[in-house]
């Protein structure tokens, strides 16, 4: 059984200190080794604790198949890669060959760095400590290089992108990193992928059969699967952006600059590459101007169709044309012939430069052509005004079929495992949205060995104010300040939405607290400097509430300011929940109640990480207890776990838990008892 190796007595036990008997990873396990072996799709929720990693690891390594896994983000691709790989190469009793794959962007381009290797005056900084390391680097992965930061301006200068990749005509190829990584997987037993990588490749297949970025495989195993019908939408739609058209210009400066393209069209490519620009400029102020009229707070709004109608239909002709004449310009038929076998490595990359970006001017041009016309009735249209810019965008309103098509009856066996995958401990939800039948899929679900009862607190918030969108109650950030006097800070305060995180912002400048704020520095930054400062909180939306992990004392308490429901203006929720209504589903009880339970059960699970833990998760959100639904959101959290909403019981409980484990002594269960009384007002 492939559950042999993870038993009493077994491999790991012999290879870990302090081994731990986890009965549910070991059915996971078997759950998993039959799937792969009888070819037959699998969901499987597994509770935080249960080592669901090694649970689906062993199992895909003894099968003996190709085996694909895919995570939801690039950190646990790296952590499998630093820690869990390594422990496997002692337990497995066979060799084998193990490869992580990235996007191209992840890896350092030779070509590129060659470039800026021959500017003496950019060899400085963190440049210069790129260049060292790619010559110690076997694998060329921008994440190995922990002392640069992973935002640094310096990353776009020596990455490339799949737009701007030349490919087997490039003079580094054969030297590529990426190249190499590609290689190796196509000979490797499990090749480790992130879920856009994945997507990447799926979408490339359908679009150009027989092009591909991974190998074929056996099975696909995907980690995170609550994630995937979000990257799906993601890839199989359009996204068109100020960024995506900037990056399109700058590229085509830097490649029509170039001899050989300035000695075919006579030095003209100055106007040319101006003329998208200056198109591009003007229909997407054009663009932005009617969102922000429709809404002025900015954020997602229905595409009008009328957007590209009037002077937005000027602004798009207008860069339709100058994006041909680009195109036509880029084709290698309006150059002049090679001049001999011995042509200059660099005029070869520049051709093959400029074939790409004919593509990409052609591509633009049809999702300009899409987004205009909004010819696709299964799609959803819609535009969004940010800081950073505007982006217009169109998705399938479903994806079921397209991964039922793709995934599910494609060659690879489907597993999907998270820890969050059921609500009220049903897989319905979550089955549905990813395209597959209950007949043909197995399902499984296995409960957290941790001990709910003994190491949590849920504390729900009856007599606070219901939730308006007018960002945050001062009734609320009272409470909050209240509760971060219990544990002395040590707290994730998350939030549904950027305006009541501003808010909070405002309101809780005089905490006695080191206070970070998402968007300060990066996810991974803020993450570290809160579990390196004593005390702090940390005050974040939308990504802090899954994939963040800190054990230990650092993080005590989790507040939660409301439930997080998606809004219902939102294009894409709107058109979801009109096509149920079609169906004659309702929508709240089949789509946004269910996505709301699951977001919940992420935001909960960012407190309870190991066995020794203990904290406080914070609900401030009265409808959890006073409408219906609440049971379903209840019921889908850890069962066994206390509650409450008498904010002098958390206080209690707090202190006996801490005075039970030594945490404190007399005198301070004296000073924390006095605590909510001294705790600072707001601003």
């Amino acid at each position: 059984m492939s559950s042999d190796a993870l038993a009493p007595g077994g491999t790991l036990a012999a290879a870990i200190p302090h081994f731990e008997d986890r009965p549910e990873q070991r059915r996971m396990a078997d759950a998993v080794a039959a799937a792969i072996a009888d070819d037959r799709p699998l969901l499987v929720e597994a509770g935080t604790g249960t080592g669901k990693t090694l649970a689906y690891l062993v199992p895909a390594l003894g099968s003996g198949k190709r085996v694909v896994v895919s995570t939801g983000t690039r950190a646990l691709q790296d952590q499998i890669v630093r820690h869990d790989l390594p422990l496997l190469r002692q337990i497995i009793d066979r060799p084998f060959t193990a490869v992580a794959l990235k996007g191209v962007a992840n890896y350092v381009c030779k070509r590129k760095l060659d470039e800026v290797r021959r500017d003496a005056r950019k060899v400085s900084g963190p440049l210069a400590a790129v260049l060292a390391w790619v010559d110690e680097t076997a694998t060329g992965d921008r994440a190995e290089l922990e002392s640069v930061p992973e935002d640094a301006p310096v990353w776009a200068e020596v990455t490339t992108t799949p737009d701007t990749r030349i490919g087997p005509r490039c003079p580094y190829f054969e030297r590529c990193f990426v190249t190499i990584a590609r290689r190796a997987a196509d000979k490797a037993d499990l090749i480790l992928v992130n879920h856009h990588l994945y997507f990447a490749d799926l979408a490339l297949r359908a679009a150009f059969p027989g092009a591909r970025v991974l190998p074929d495989h056996d099975a696909v195993i995907f980690d995170e699967a609550h994630q995937l019908e979000d990257v799906a939408t993601e890839h199989f739609g359009i996204r068109m952006s100020t960024s995506r058209l900037s990056a399109l210009v700058r590229d085509a400066m830097i490649v029509l600059g170039s001899t050989l393209f300035t000695a075919a069209a006579g030095g003209g490519h100055d106007a040319l590459v101006t003329g998208v620009d200056r198109a591009a400029l003007s229909l997407f102020a054009h663009a932005r101007k009617t969102l922000l009229a429709a809404a002025p707070a900015g954020g997602r709004v229905p595409l009008p169709p009328s957007l590209l109608a009037g002077a937005g239909q000027d602004a798009w002709f207008a860069l339709d044309t100058c994006l041909e004449e680009l195109a036509r310009a880029c084709d290698l038929d309006s150059l002049p012939p090679p001049p001999d076998e011995d042509e200059d490595e660099r005029d070869v990359a520049r051709r093959e430069q400029l074939v790409g970006l004919a593509r990409r001017a052609r591509a633009v041009r049809a999702d300009l052509a899409e987004l205009a016309e909004q010819r696709q009735r299964a799609h959803v249209y819609w535009g969004e005004t940010r800081a950073a810019g505007t982006t217009l965008s169109a998705a399938p309103i479903s994806v079921a079929e397209v991964l039922r098509k793709v995934v599910v009856h494609g060659t690879p066996t489907a597993v999907f495992t998270s820890a969050t995958i059921t609500v009220a401990g049903e897989f319905d939800y979550t089955r549905t949205r990813l395209g597959l039948d209950r007949a043909e899929v197995d399902e499984l679900g296995v409960a957290s060995p941790f001990d709910y009862t003994r190491q949590a607190m849920l504390y729900l918030a009856r007599d606070l104010p219901a939730p308006t969108a007018d960002g945050l109650p001062p009734q609320i950030a009272e409470r909050i300040v209240e509760l971060l006097a219990i544990t002395a800070g040590r707290a994730f305060v998350l939030f549904t939405s950027h305006r009541a995180l501003d808010a909070a912002a405002r309101l809780l400048t005089k905490l006695p607290y080191p206070v970070l704020r998402q968007g300060d520095a990066p996810r991974a930054a803020l993450v570290d400097r809160f579990r390196a400062t004593s005390g702090a909180v940390l005050l974040g939306t939308g990504s802090f509430w899954e994939g963040v992990d800190v054990p230990g004392d650092a993080l005590s308490q989790v507040i939660i300011d409301r439930l997080p429901f998606a809004p219902h203006t939102d294009p894409l929720i709107a058109a979801r929940a009109a096509a149920l209504i079609e169906r004659g589903l309702d929508p709240f009880t089949t789509l946004q109640l269910p996505h709301a339970a699951l977001a919940l059960k992420q935001g909960f699970g960012r407190l309870i990480r190991r066995r020794d833990d203990r904290g406080i998760v914070a609900i401030l959100d009265p409808r959890i207890v006073t409408k219906a639904y609440g049971r379903v959101l209840l019921s889908s959290l850890p069962v066994g776990l206390p509650r409450t909403s008498a904010i002098e019981q958390v206080r209690r409980w707090w202190r006996a838990d801490q005075l039970a484990l030594g945490s404190i002594d007399g005198a301070a269960l004296g000073s924390s008892a006095g605590t909510a009384a001294t705790a600072p007002a707001i601003a």
